[in-house]
């Protein structure tokens, strides 16, 4: 079967929508099960794009979320563009490939940290396993799309497996 090509822009929108709509998803249920449904993209939408400190916690502010869900789906295509280059990347040079485990790392140091400077609450209100589930979520699915969509990928890490010299 002939490989596909395969356009980084579009085939990273559709891993960032993988993953923005994986971690959307947790949310929500966790925000239904705690009986408060929207509220995360709302104190997001608050804290991170309208910069408020101490953002309303017991009021749903619906542009908020219309704001956050813009820029966390614009947020997430743009990552899903940056993994699929480094798996485009990688097909070619195995040494890239050990970027991929340091890049979900940092994003998720990066996206906490970021929580935790932007308001004093955001750490009471997404406690670190919530945050870490959803990422790992995410990343997941975002693997598995790349996995099945890349076979010159897993054949690349069949030929030259992480730590082995290239045979060329």
């Amino acid at each position: 079967m002939a490989e596909r090509s395969h356009s980084i822009p579009a085939e990273g929108t559709d891993v960032g929508i993988i993953g923005g709509v994986a971690v959307a998803l947790w949310f929500l249920a966790l925000d239904i099960i705690a009986g408060r449904p929207l509220l995360t993209p709302s104190l997001l939408g608050q804290v991170v794009l309208m910069g408020d400190p101490t953002p309303d916690t017991g009021t749903v502010i619906f542009g908020a979320v219309l704001l956050y869900t813009a820029f966390h789906f614009v947020v997430f295509a743009l990552l899903g563009m940056g993994l699929v280059a480094v798996v485009h990347w990688g097909i070619e040079n195995s040494v890239v490939r050990y970027a991929l485990l340091p890049i979900f790392l940092a994003f998720e140091v990066i996206f906490y940290g970021l929580l935790e400077v932007l308001s004093e609450r955001t750490g009471e209100l997404f406690p670190f396993w919530a945050v870490v589930s959803a990422n790992t979520i995410a990343a997941v699915g975002m693997g598995l799309y790349l996995w099945v969509r890349h076979p010159a990928f897993r054949r690349s890490i069949q030929d030259t497996p992480l730590g082995a010299a290239p045979l060329h």
